[in-house]
């Protein structure tokens, strides 16, 4: 794969009640999970950490505040601060110019309505809807996503 330039992005496969909320991405066309770019400065140096970049755009696009649910190595050094580990991280294709270097989250719901309304068109699928929805329907689940979707429900089973 060649290399391109890259944006840091940051994802959470939000679940609740066996269900995983995943949002309409209106430009690609696809159920994605809720997530964005990290936010930098003037400068381009980056101003927030992958996981408060994925609870900001969880925030922002479906209106939950959200805990992640990660391992965290103990810090040794008062200096260091450890950041939640990803569950999967990837670079994916966005055009010719650039990609996306993306950091993925399992998370649960703080609260059982959202705080503000949603910027993004969301919806809950249940593991079933997940096994048995069609790749090639007219608005797909990638299968890398369907396939961190089902094990998020599956490993955080609220």
């Amino acid at each position: 794969m060649e290399r391109k330039p890259f944006h840091f992005t940051a994802s959470g496969y939000v679940v609740h009640k066996r269900r995983v909320l995943l949002i309409l991405h209106t430009k690609l066309r696809k159920w994605l999970p809720p997530g964005g770019h990290m936010l930098t400065d003037g400068a381009g140096r980056f101003i927030e950490s992958p996981e408060e970049a994925a609870k900001r755009e969880i925030a922002e696009e479906t209106g939950f505040d959200v805990e992640i649910h990660a391992s965290k190595y103990p810090s040794l050094d008062p200096n260091h601060e450890m950041l939640a580990v990803p569950e999967s991280m990837h670079i994916h294709r966005i055009d010719e110019e650039h990609d996306h270097f993306g950091f993925d989250y399992f998370c649960l719901m703080k609260a059982e309505r959202p705080n503000s309304e949603p910027e993004e068109k969301c919806r809950w699928f249940s593991e079933k809807e997940l096994e048995t929805c069609a790749p090639n329907e007219n608005l797909p689940i990638p299968e890398d996503v369907r396939a961190l979707a089902l094990k998020a429900i599956r490993l955080l089973n609220d």
